[in-house]
């Protein structure tokens, strides 16, 4: 089930091979490594879309994906796939619930409302009490949410080839059951 998923992200590949602007990155398209659809390869490539997409916002996430999938040599789509777990709807409960994680860990009290900004402070949120559990609980997310990631779908793919074995064994066993009787005949 989810390696015919995989596979239509795979797709694009082929497609964007032909494009002009593509040549520079022609290596990352004649490398199997990252469009193979093993179970292995896309795991990794799905932890680490997870977590990345629970890194903090000034850092570009798309950027950062193309370049740890190159470095770790995994599927790319799946990896480009997987950042957008943060979306413009999932957005503030999942970096509220990073915030609220990193104030848990370092036993701080939450804010109530962000820091009032002055004529010198453009970015209040940068600093003062709420960055270090923001960072924090952003990094802790991002592993468990890899983590997470990682053994769901890994357990997912695993059952799914066991079912299918065992669905291809009924089945030859009932063919082999019903030539018997019916040479018996």
């Amino acid at each position: 089930m989810p390696r015919k998923f995989f596979k239509k992200l795979s797709r694009q590949r082929h497609h964007l091979q032909t494009r002009w602007y593509m040549r520079p990155f022609s290596f990352v398209f004649g490398d199997a490594a990252y469009w193979s659809l093993n179970r292995r390869n896309v795991t990794r490539a799905v932890a680490l879309g997870l977590f990345i997409a629970f890194l903090p916002p000034p850092i570009p996430h798309t950027l950062v994906a193309l370049a740890l999938s190159v470095a770790l040599r995994v599927n790319i789509p799946v990896t480009l796939t997987a950042i957008f777990i943060t979306n413009p709807v999932t957005m503030v409960p999942l970096y509220y619930a990073a915030y609220w994680s990193g104030c848990y860990v370092l036993g701080l009290k939450p804010l109530t409302a962000l820091p009032k900004m002055n004529e010198h402070d453009l970015l209040p949120a940068f600093h003062g009490p709420f960055l270090e559990p923001f960072v924090l609980g952003c990094l802790i997310l991002g592993v468990a949410a890899a983590i997470i990631g990682y053994t769901i779908l890994g357990l997912s793919w695993h059952f799914s080839l066991v079912r299918k074995f065992y669905k291809r064994k009924r089945l030859r066993h009932h063919k082999s059951h019903h030539h018997k009787i019916f040479v018996k005949c």
